[in-house]
């Protein structure tokens, strides 16, 4: 039997990150339900079901270039669910938006959701993630 569930984390302490690195969400701000819950850097999806993903990330680049941060789903980025800026000024702050639908097909088989940095090294200053089911 599911049950409809959501989390929202957040983030707010300044993290230094060199590209490649995942994204630390925080705390748990608000949680209901049984089919997610925060696991140290990512959330894991844990019912069958579709997902509504949105994510908030402030960055600001160390030096000039693009940044993109991207969903992963146990490792493998979501098709289209990343966002990206290019600043021509280091330490420019510029907030990315990421929203995404997930499908969780068997109970038993736990998904882990997970944002990751590309592109400029950055200061990720703000991270907010709600993971909702559907």
């Amino acid at each position: 039997m599911s049950c409809k569930a959501a989390i929202y984390t957040a983030n707010q302490a300044t993290q230094p990150l060199f590209a490649g690195n995942t994204i630390a969400l925080g705390s748990i701000i608000r949680r209901f339900g049984c089919g997610v819950n925060l696991n140290g850097n990512g959330i894991t999806v844990k019912e069958k079901g579709y997902y509504d993903v949105k994510a908030s990330v402030t960055v600001a680049p160390t030096a000039v270039g693009t940044v993109t941060v991207t969903l992963f789903r146990n490792g493998v980025a979501v098709p289209g669910a990343a966002a990206s800026a290019t600043v021509s000024a280091a330490n420019a702050s510029v907030a990315l938006p990421i929203a995404a639908l997930i499908r969780e097909s068997c109970y038993g088989d736990d998904s882990t959701l997970t944002l990751v940095l590309s592109g400029t090294n950055s200061n990720v200053t703000n991270v907010a993630l709600v993971v909702e089911r559907v």
